[in-house]
């Protein structure tokens, strides 16, 4: 596998930021060039809309425990994230996960109506009076459960 080219940015940051980036990272196991990198990915192709590209806006407020609470600030504070970009992000995962599953359904639907189409005919098609009159047996097992036959 090649190896890619690499150049070199040099920044200056304030004191204040660059220790929590430098906490940041040491916490993480990374590097402060996998930092760089995740952060201008980030920035030049965000995973998540921006209010401009998401259009009118309308608000969803709901309420956790506070133990999941907990649990999610910790999250977002590993991962860098807002509460907005979490939850927008789920929401979006999920709803493609759900139209992905339909369109499989949608798809398996019409691959067995096709299939049934082609496999019956004349020949498969029995009347009511071509079975044997097994009745008596399944009467007593159906008004055990409450469901009577009339014949």
């Amino acid at each position: 596998m090649p190896t890619e080219e690499k150049r070199g940015i040099t920044v200056k940051v304030d004191a204040e930021l660059h220790a929590e980036v430098k906490q940041y990272i040491e916490s993480h196991g990374m590097t402060m060039a996998e930092f760089v990198t995740l952060a201008l990915q980030d920035e030049l192709h965000p995973k998540f809309k921006t209010k401009e590209d998401m259009g009118n806006m309308r608000t969803l407020a709901f309420q956790v425990p506070d133990d999941l609470f907990k649990q999610i600030k910790e999250y977002l504070q590993r991962n860098n994230m807002t509460q907005k970009e979490f939850i927008i992000g789920l929401i979006e995962t999920e709803l493609e996960r759900d139209m992905t599953e339909r369109e499989s359904v949608s798809d398996t639907q019409t691959d067995d109506s096709e299939q049934t189409e082609e496999d019956t005919g004349p020949e498969e098609t029995a009347a009511v009076g071509d079975f044997e009159d097994d009745s008596d047996e399944d009467e007593s097992e159906d008004e055990e459960q409450g469901f009577t036959m009339g014949m």
